[in-house]
């Protein structure tokens, strides 16, 4: 650990939820104890879960500009991309310009999509949602019912946007009396169990009332000749197969990764064997990949950065509590699920009733819109 400056230089890489949530927590527990610099290969901060209804004709997202927020919040803001970090040194490289140097480095740069089940749509969030659109809406709407299926291919864990497209597409069939079969297929042993027995049950009734056959310990292998193939049931007959992608770590130059490219940490969001730097998120080896999960951590990263510049706070270790929006294309349901609790209700379960549930992410973007 390197010696304690005020106030402390903290470089936070990345433009997605962990970033803006760790800026935050950090300026909340910290103060002016820390000098916060942004660097994001993006300009904007997209919230990407609300993509999945936009193939059925809902408007795009809010796109926050980083420069913005970088000025509401006080922030140096460097449009740039990290490609190693060199702990020793304590400097980042970047594409474009020369290397960033810092006390602190609290990396959320996400993780890379890449298809999963060969033959099939890929969904990873905004840059397919015209192919998606375009795919149901190219579907003959005579003759004989069409089967679309969509599918959570292997070492997918987090599976919520799957069943919202599954959902969303049936209402939007109904709407457009065009005669679809939807199923989801799924290596889980039951709809959204990563939510608890319960949830999963309100889940499962409302794919039910959809309309929407889900086939549970299923095993897709690829798509071809007018189907998708089930490692044991064999080929189903599918007009249209839509699959969740395969991610992998951003394996950067300077810091230890796991085979698939994700960095280790702590629960305390430390990376193993690099000095004063934190990663949260999508790109580290936690398995389950999701944005309320990504700013819970940021908040655990942030709280120990904020003591590690001097402030008095005592951080406590990453235990994590799910939520999710689950859209339906009618009313949506809000899951929750932690050490004691599994539970599905419509009403708002939180507030700001936003789709990712950030403590301080939340109420800041509901401040801007």
């Amino acid at each position: 650990m390197s010696t304690v400056r005020s106030p402390t230089r903290v470089l936070i890489a990345g433009g997605g939820i962990g970033a803006l949530e760790g800026l935050l927590a950090l300026q909340h527990l910290a103060g002016d104890r820390v000098e916060i610099a942004v660097l994001t290969a993006g300009r904007f901060l997209t919230y990407r879960a609300l993509s999945v209804a936009e193939p059925f004709g809902a408007e795009p997202p809010v796109r926050h500009e980083w420069e913005a927020i970088a000025a509401d919040r006080g922030v140096r803001w460097i449009p740039d991309e990290l490609t190693a970090v060199r702990p020793g040194e304590h400097e980042v490289d970047t594409r474009d310009g020369g290397p960033v140097s810092y006390d602190v480095l609290l990396l959320a740069l996400g993780a890379r999509p890449s298809p999963a089940l060969p033959g099939a749509l890929t969904f990873a969030g905004p840059r397919d949602v015209a192919a998606i659109g375009d795919a149901l809406r190219a579907l003959p709407r005579g003759g004989s019912r069409r089967r679309v299926v969509f599918d959570a291919p292997a070492g997918v864990a987090w599976t919520l946007p799957l069943y919202e497209l599954a959902l969303m597409t049936a209402r939007w069939a109904e709407a457009e009396g065009r005669p679809l079969d939807v199923e989801v297929v799924t290596r889980e042993d039951m709809p959204l169990g990563i939510f608890g027995a319960a949830a999963s049950r309100e889940v499962a009734m409302r794919l039910a009332a959809a309309g929407v056959r889900v086939r549970t310990a299923a095993f897709a292998t690829e798509v071809g000749d007018g189907a998708v193939w089930l490692e044991l049931e064999g080929p189903v007959e599918a007009d249209l197969v839509v699959a969740l992608p395969r991610l992998s770590g951003p394996r950067i130059p300077g810091l230890p990764c796991d085979e698939h490219g994700f960095v280790p940490v702590d629960g305390f969001g430390r990376v193993r064997g690099a000095d004063d730097v934190w990663a949260v998120g999508d790109m580290t080896t936690r398995p389950l990949k999701q944005g309320g999960l990504a700013a819970q951590q940021a908040d655990v990263a942030a709280a120990d950065v904020a003591g590690r510049a001097g402030a008095e706070v005592r951080p406590e270790p990453y235990a994590p509590a799910l939520h999710g929006v689950l859209l339906t294309g009618g009313e949506p349901l809000y899951l929750e699920h932690s050490a004691t609790t599994s539970s599905a209700a419509e009403g708002f379960a939180w507030w700001p009733s936003h789709k990712v549930a950030g403590q301080h992410l939340a109420p800041y973007l509901e401040s801007r819109t």
